[in-house]
């Protein structure tokens, strides 16, 4: 009796540690998924904010490049110059980024386009800044 009850005693201890292994097991290979995750996300992540930079990279070149103004002297009638030639445009949105920086969403000619406006790019006064983000704020 006693050698039936030390082999039931060593067959539900090796049952136990089966299924202890096999929840061992599976928590390693979820461990293994959410790691494989986090830095699948990091790379996403990553990715996004290179193409955000090349984006800022590009703007930044077209606007050292080009010499582009934004003419602002009547709220209903904007105007871009680039290259010594005058766009109209209508302005559909803008965001304030900082006391030096405007993102502005226009449409010029049927094509919507999307711009970065910094202080410097201001027609015909820089220093006019604060009223340009007033006349924003009244034109939409």
């Amino acid at each position: 009796m006693s050698i039936a009850v030390t082999l039931v005693n060593y067959e539900w201890q090796i049952g136990v540690s089966y299924w202890l292994m096999r929840l061992l097991a599976v928590g390693s290979f979820l461990a293994l998924i959410a790691c494989f995750m986090n830095a699948l996300a990091l790379l996403i992540k990553l990715g996004l904010a290179s193409l955000v930079l090349l984006q800022a990279l590009q703007t930044w070149q077209q606007f050292s490049v080009c010499h582009w103004y934004l003419n602002y002297e009547d709220e209903n009638s904007w105007k871009i110059i680039e290259s010594n030639r005058i766009y109209p445009i209508e302005i559909l949105s803008s965001t304030v980024i900082s006391q030096c920086v405007i993102f502005l969403h226009y449409r010029n000619e049927s094509k919507k386009h999307y711009r970065l406006i910094f202080k410097d790019a201001l027609f015909p006064n820089a220093s006019n800044f604060r009223q340009l983000i007033v006349a924003l704020k009244i034109s939409h």
